[in-house]
């Protein structure tokens, strides 16, 4: 299913070929108000996900390496220094730094960034495979002897991990059957990030150098290379560590219940690194969870920046978020604007009450990324060979099947997958995401940006600049 959304982005990126992404095509194909709708509520998500991250770099990142390294060099400093960073504190002072430092890479042009991005992958591609190196060379009872042995270190009993499960159970947790096709379908809007994960490039329109390869390699590649590096690192957890005891911690995480014996929370890379007693191991690991994390950033930047660059060249912002510098040709206005913005999501979501609201909004992202851009990037791409029959037969991606257009396709396949995330979402609670308040604060944001939207138009109007002139025709290079 991701496949056909991910082909989907492909074909309209080499039709057209534009900074903006579904912006562009959405407008161009369907409405230009939904094409607005659907890209800044991607963008709103994009930007909450930008202020967790400047969470969850010092709380799942920092915090562990800086912990493993200190329990096993018997440095209480160290040890210390883990809680610190993951303060309010901690927290609010490295989030600001990463959040304005990584601005830094997207303003000097796309060449420093992709290297950077490039290097950056290959390490944590690196820290991947040791991770896995150190989860298939361990026995489960190597795995629970270490564990036990780490929480005793910490002044907590000689068997924690018999106390993780009986914890647990006396709250209701039940381990999930393996043979429930059911529960097995409930893991799709999870899986289904594998799809968004990799659309970035179809933002950067003309600025990726023959996008009918290199995009399609990338794309399709990097999905694929993930989705296979995924099920091996958590074939190799179930098997060393076990499935109920992931499940077990997975569960009081969830339900906020404290793991006393931990100072940070037992994530996956957590588990995994309580296998070795190689300080330089642990820090190197520790160390690219850090920059994977903090890779999202800037990625954030560059596809956010684009955006806010099309829609101001189209006239809905103000035209100077669309000027670009004549050294990087780098939208830098755009960009400092999306660096504020970040850094107000991070306040927020270190101030109790708002952080609060706003990890509750955040369990919705994924069913309203669904419903919009990528619904409307489906029904956009069924009726796009017909509505913009010359730009689709000349470019790239015509082909057909039976005589029926393959972007029309798999544009039906992308409103079934949004569909069916749609459902799960709305129907489970396990998800947490159908709670009155998320709701309406999706229908809110919607009704937000369509306001947004058709006040420019009548401002434009106004200004004797009609907005419906420039969606005649796509956006020139």
């Amino acid at each position: 299913m991701s496949s056909l959304l991910l082909y989907t982005y492909y074909a309209f990126h080499v039709a057209m070929p534009r900074s903006g992404g579904d912006y562009v095509f959405v407008s161009r194909s369907l409405l230009p108000s939904l094409g607005f709708i659907g890209n800044a509520s991607y963008i709103l998500t994009l930007l909450i996900y930008n202020g967790i991250t400047g969470v969850t770099i010092q709380t799942t990142g920092l915090s562990v390496g800086f912990l493993l390294i200190g329990v096993l060099t018997h440095s209480s400093g160290l040890v210390t220094l883990s809680s610190q960073v993951s303060t309010t504190t901690g927290t609010l002072v490295l989030g600001t730094l990463e959040i304005v430092l990584l601005a830094i890479p997207t303003m000097l042009g796309k060449r420093v960034y992709f290297r950077i991005q490039n290097v950056v992958y290959v390490l944590v591609f690196i820290a991947v495979l040791t991770m896995i190196g150190l989860l298939v060379t361990a026995s489960h009872a190597t795995f629970v002897n270490d564990f036990n042995s780490f929480s005793q270190s910490q002044g907590y009993g000689a068997n924690y991990y018999q106390k993780v499960f009986t914890t647990a159970q006396g709250l209701g947790w039940i381990n999930p059957s393996q043979s429930s096709g059911w529960d097995t379908l409930l893991i799709f809007p999870v899986l289904s990030l594998y799809g968004f994960n990799f659309i970035a490039s179809t933002y950067l329109g003309g600025e990726i150098r023959r996008p009918a390869r290199n995009s399609l390699y990338g794309m399709f590649g990097a999905m694929f290379a993930a989705m296979g590096l995924t099920a091996l690192f958590f074939f190799a957890l179930y098997r060393t560590v076990g499935e109920p005891f992931v499940s077990a911690t997975d569960f009081l995480i969830y339900n906020q219940i404290p793991l006393t014996a931990f100072p940070v929370l037992p994530y996956a890379n957590f588990l995994s690194l309580m296998l070795t007693n190689n300080s330089v191991i642990i820090g190197f690991v520790a160390m690219m969870g850090v920059l994977q994390m903090c890779i999202y950033i800037p990625g954030f930047y560059y596809m956010g920046a684009r955006s806010m660059l099309a829609w101001s060249f189209d006239g809905i912002l103000p035209r100077s978020l669309s000027n670009v510098s004549p050294r990087f040709h780098t939208p830098i206005n755009a960009i400092i604007v999306l660096v504020v913005l970040s850094e107000i999501s991070l306040i927020l979501l270190n101030i109790p009450y708002t952080a609060a609201k706003i990890y509750l909004f955040s369990t919705v992202l994924t069913w309203y990324a669904c419903l919009t851009p990528l619904m409307l990037v489906g029904i956009a791409a069924v009726i796009f060979p017909y509505r913009l029959k010359k730009i689709h037969d000349a470019s790239p991606a015509n082909y057909r099947v039976l005589g029926i257009p393959v972007i029309s396709l798999t544009g039906l396949g992308t409103i079934v997958f949004s569909v069916l995330v749609i459902y799960l979402e709305l129907t489970n609670s396990i998800y947490a995401a159908n709670t009155p308040l998320a709701v309406e604060a999706v229908i809110a944001f919607i009704l937000i940006f369509a306001a947004v939207y058709f006040i420019a138009k009548y401002w434009r109007k106004a200004q004797g600049r009609p907005l419906d002139l420039a969606f005649k025709e796509i956006p020139p290079e």
